[in-house]
């Protein structure tokens, strides 16, 4: 059996820096997103932060009371019940800042995500609360991160939503940007994991829509969970079809979600109704990126990303071009435009396997009806040495209901809904800890 912790260590070390090569040195915003993605690192909150101890009358839902016994951290903005002690803050994005925390009680290693501004900005909120359904919904999957407890906090510089989740070593960013040798073995376990996550969440009719090395989660026994459920989206056709009959609308679904460098072409390109392909397509781009060790489509903007990934798949055929039905998809493949010939998988990746360089070129596909689903991938003999039938579970409550966000129409409905739900998720907590 193959030993992950042996194999892992060196990428968790925080002396190793990411390898890059000499165009992803020249592209600032490939050293920008490296930056964004490893994590932060500090002294120790004993050493260097300020600790308020006070009973807070901030408005908690507790499921039982208001009043908790709450920590100040001012060093790192958090305010937090009083048996989480802060260690460090490991990672800052556009929704928050996340911390390591041990809860003393029982020596628990956590992280707190605060999720920060939420009671201003209606989209924050609606997504702090879809990605608390989501996780509740998905609570139990071993490639999924599990939510452990909640919080909301009002006080002025610490408010937001406290999500308390289990403690991985390291996102997969870190592990793939490493010096650490990953053998094919390596890819193909991780890989399958992923797979295997997903094929959990697509069964529930739900589409990830931002999966990327930063947002999937690596422990150093080599387990990989999927995380940040913010941009996911329920696209179950029936919730859509009681939707528009109950309010004589069609539900509108951004296309302006993913990370760039694994944003599939048809968010770029058309206006269409997008499925589950997007994800399938974002982990194409991770499977290649195990192999090349970089992303494979760098993109400075959202056409130079189109740009990238015609410079490897070559141009669309005709019948493609025309089914994106956009005439910005005319414009930038017609003729006079330069035409591409199609890059060989063999030559970017030479080292690979056969049966990874075919699976790419599977996921890889202009056209989204031509990439494998969930179901499919799991059946690629890439996967021959790792597979687990007994393991390929799908979602036991089937798809995901999202009709209650065309019941809200104020940011009054949001604060409230949120609040029912952390109630909602402490009382079940409660309540299986009691059965327990």
């Amino acid at each position: 059996m193959m030993n992950y912790e042996t194999i892992l260590k060196p990428a968790y070390s925080r002396n190793v820096q990411p390898q890059q090569t000499e165009r992803d040195l020249k592209n600032n915003k490939y050293k920008n997103k490296q930056k964004n993605e490893q994590h932060i690192f500090y002294k120790s909150a004993n050493e260097n932060s300020k600790v308020v101890n006070s009973n807070s009358n901030s408005r908690l839902a507790t499921g039982t009371n208001n009043s908790t016994n709450m920590t100040v951290y001012e060093k790192y903005g958090f305010k937090v019940p009083s048996n989480y002690q802060i260690k460090e803050v490991i990672g800052k994005g556009s929704y928050g800042t996340v911390a390591a925390a041990v809860e003393t009680t029982y020596g628990a290693q956590v992280a707190i995500k605060r999720v920060t501004n939420i009671f201003s900005k209606d989209i924050l909120l609606k997504r702090a609360i879809r990605e608390l359904k989501f996780m509740r919904y998905f609570k139990g999957h071993k490639n999924i991160v599990n939510l452990l407890d909640l919080e909301i906090v009002y006080d002025k510089g610490y408010d937001g939503l406290y999500c308390f989740q289990e403690m991985i070593d390291y996102d997969l960013a870190r592990v793939i940007h490493s010096s650490v040798q990953l053998s094919e073995f390596h890819i193909q376990s991780f890989f399958y994991q992923i797979m295997f996550g997903l094929k959990y969440i697509h069964s529930a009719d739900v589409i990830h829509r931002d999966l990327k090395p930063g947002n999937i989660l690596c422990s150093i026994q080599g387990t990989l969970k999927i995380c940040d459920f913010g941009l996911a989206r329920g696209m179950n056709e029936d919730c859509f079809q009681k939707i528009k009959d109950e309010t004589g609308k069609q539900s509108h679904i951004t296309s302006y979600v993913a990370t760039r460098w694994y944003r599939a072409p048809e968010l770029m390109l058309c206006r269409k109704k997008y499925t589950k392909a997007i994800d399938i397509w974002a982990c194409g781009c991770i499977l290649a990126e195990f192999y090349g060790r970089k992303p494979i489509f760098i993109g400075n903007d959202q056409m130079h990303q189109v740009v990238e990934i015609l410079k490897v798949l070559g141009t669309p055929d005709k019948e493609t071009i025309l089914n994106y039905g956009s005439t910005v998809a005319m414009e930038i493949f017609a003729s006079p435009k330069p035409q591409y010939a199609k890059m060989s998988w063999e030559k970017i990746y030479p080292f690979a396997s056969d049966e990874g360089l075919d699976l790419i070129e599977r996921l890889l596909k202009w056209d989204p009806e031509k990439r494998l689903t969930c179901n499919q991938v799991l059946e690629h003999p890439f996967f021959k040495k790792v597979k687990n039938v007994n393991d390929e579970a799908t979602c036991p409550y089937g798809a995901f209901d999202f009709q209650y966000e065309h019941n809200i129409t104020s940011i009054n409905d949001l604060t409230k809904l949120l609040f029912k739900e952390v109630e909602e998720f402490k009382k079940a907590k409660i309540k299986n800890n009691t059965s327990i």
